[in-house]
């Protein structure tokens, strides 16, 4: 792993907002703080830092006005589909920043890098959108973009209403009742790109479907979920074909939905007690996983949305592959951590503590995400936090289990390699840490160690990284998120060659963040070369898991055959 320099940010800017990368990787934003002296009174400025990625040279330099407190920040995110012979999305570089008070302020930085003054905004660039509709009792509960670059979408606390402001016009349309602020509450059909709320303003959940311009915005459709109790949720399938929403926890029910609002399937299951805790739709779109409080997770087909692969966890783990990684502290000069294959089954990672007054219980899942292509899944059961379970979906079995010495904060699949996964760690435990059964927490570990690890399927093991601490940085890492690379980018004002930043864009980039500065890291793709034992453990694990995938696959068409069989008898007797 190589890095590059160290780049100093306020740690109080840290809190406010982590330095995030725009869509193609190419430029970092950072908060920065400076003090300023106006009528001989010391007043407290915030600028936006703008960054090459590959040298961390500053490129602009966006002041915000006093009193302005930056709260979130966001780079525009592109569509995933080509609509037309427009300009690719990602090669628009557009950032906003918005305080909780109502004002938002855009700006477009394409062209913007050639201006001789590197501090000084050119204010033809800035838009200024202020939400004063709803009173200073109301605050401004999120901010996103909207269905193209021109929109963003301004979220009130409280579920009163949602803004959808235009760029162009400097008009906005409101959205009532929104139920939730977040992703689980909005979403856009990814080929046409309409705006799509989960809404209840009465006493019944309702999913609505918006498009047309905005001064002429209008519903294309809307539609009730009369069996829903309280809806948690909703997620546009990738092709655009499917509305999925999944109930609370109470009742096990996924509707599949048409666009046009017409119910398609429904998948629910009485005789489990508790319900679904998420669902999440494969790349493709031929798969959607339903995650549940029962420890199973079920991959629907969206031919007939029934379950054609069930993955099960369990908080003991005994197979016949040696496919199971622990993490292991190795002492030295400073303490850091290895993974080390299991020998003896069964294996038992930390288990938390459970009872029936939990809320929610600890029995679901806070991660269940697909890669790239579609082809592996990474989960974390929430009752062994410590441990990552990655199935293949081509042999609907666990490639790897990876139990860590802390509980796991978050998982992220490469955008570009669908080989690679980063997994982020807590760094010590806290106080709100939940107590383990079969594990003690306090003893294992120090509280300075940088909790990131890399797993890659083309590797023989996973792989701890080790970041280099300079003075008091990086003594703890906060986050990470991995960096899209792109061959041929032209970055103006660093000094590489061609061929340099074709190898260097070849490597898996990770952006790398401490409460108080940040780094890139490159990725080295190969491990050192593999001996004998290690190759011949590989086949025989390969082997193992085809014949595991072949018996489950048995297993299932005998199950389907003998529903199919009882379902004709029924038919007949009625």
């Amino acid at each position: 792993m190589e890095y590059s320099e160290l780049v100093a940010a306020s740690r109080e800017c840290g809190k406010l907002c982590q330095p995030i990368a725009s869509y193609d990787g190419k430029f970092i934003a950072t908060v920065s703080k400076a003090t300023a002296l106006q009528a001989n009174v010391v007043s407290q400025q915030y600028k936006l830092v703008i960054r090459s990625s590959r040298s961390l040279m500053i490129k602009k330099q966006l002041q915000l006005p006093p009193g302005f407190i930056p709260k979130m920040v966001k780079w525009y995110k592109p569509m995933a589909i080509r609509l037309s012979d427009e300009p690719l999305d990602y090669e628009i570089h557009r950032i906003f920043a918005a305080n909780d008070e109502g004002e938002v302020r855009i700006w477009d930085l394409d062209g913007m890098f050639d201006v001789a003054s590197n501090g000084i905004d050119d204010l033809r660039s800035v838009v200024v959108v202020r939400q004063i509709n709803w009173g200073s009792n109301v605050p401004i509960k999120n901010v996103e973009w909207g269905r193209s670059p021109d929109e963003i979408l301004v979220f009130s606390d409280y579920q009163v209403s949602l803004a959808v402001w235009s760029l162009v016009g400097r008009e906005s349309v409101e959205i009532y009742h929104p139920k939730y602020f977040t992703a689980k509450g909005f979403s856009f059909q990814p080929d046409t790109r309409h705006l799509t709320i989960l809404s209840r303003p009465v006493s019944e959940d309702i999913i609505s479907v918006y498009g047309g311009p905005l001064s002429e915005l209008e519903t294309l459709s809307t539609f009730g979920l009369p069996d829903f109790y309280d809806a948690k949720g909703f997620q546009w399938s990738p092709d655009g074909k499917w509305i999925a929403a999944y109930d609370t926890i109470t009742n096990f029910q996924v509707g599949i939905y048409t666009p046009l609002g017409g119910l398609y399937r429904v998948f629910a299951m009485e005789d489990i007690g508790l319900g679904v805790c998420d669902i999440e739709w494969s790349p493709a779109g031929n798969l959607l996983a339903v995650a549940s409080y029962d420890g199973v997770i079920r991959c629907l087909n969206t031919w007939t949305f029934t379950p054609t692969v069930i993955l099960k966890h369990s908080t003991s783990i005994n197979t016949k592959e040696r496919i199971i990684f622990v993490e292991q502290p190795v002492n030295g000069k400073d303490v850091h951590f290895k993974y080390q294959r299991v020998q003896s089954y069964p294996v038992c990672p930390p288990k938390l503590r459970s009872s029936l007054t939990d809320a929610p219980p600890k029995t679901g899942f806070s991660m269940v995400e697909f890669n790239k292509d579609g082809t592996l899944l990474a989960t974390r059961f929430d009752l062994i936090p410590t441990a990552l379970w990655i199935w293949s979906l081509r042999t609907m079995a666990p490639l790897a289990v990876l139990v860590h010495v802390r509980k796991i904060k978050s998982v992220e699949w490469h955008p570009q390699k669908p080989h690679l996964l980063l997994i982020i760690c807590a760094n010590s435990q806290t106080k709100d840490d939940e107590t383990y059964d079969n594990y003690d927490l306090a003893d294992v570990g120090n509280e300075n160690d940088c909790c990131l690890y890399i797993w890659n399927a083309e590797w023989r093991n996973p792989y701890a990284l080790s970041v280099p601490r300079v003075g008091t940085a990086f003594s703890s890492v906060t986050d990470a998120k991995w960096l899209r690379s792109k061959v041929g980018v032209d970055d103006r004002g660093d000094n590489h060659t061609p061929d340099d930043d074709s190898e260097l864009d070849l490597r898996a980039k990770l952006l790398i963040c401490d409460r108080g500065s940040f780094t890139v890291g490159y990725l080295d793709d190969e491990q050192e070369p593999e001996d004998e034992d290690t190759k011949v453990q590989r086949l025989i694990d390969g082997v193992q898991q085809q014949e595991w995938a072949e018996l489950t696959a048995t297993s299932y068409i005998e199950d389907t055959f003998a529903m199919v069989d009882q379902r004709r008898r029924v038919i007949k007797a009625v």
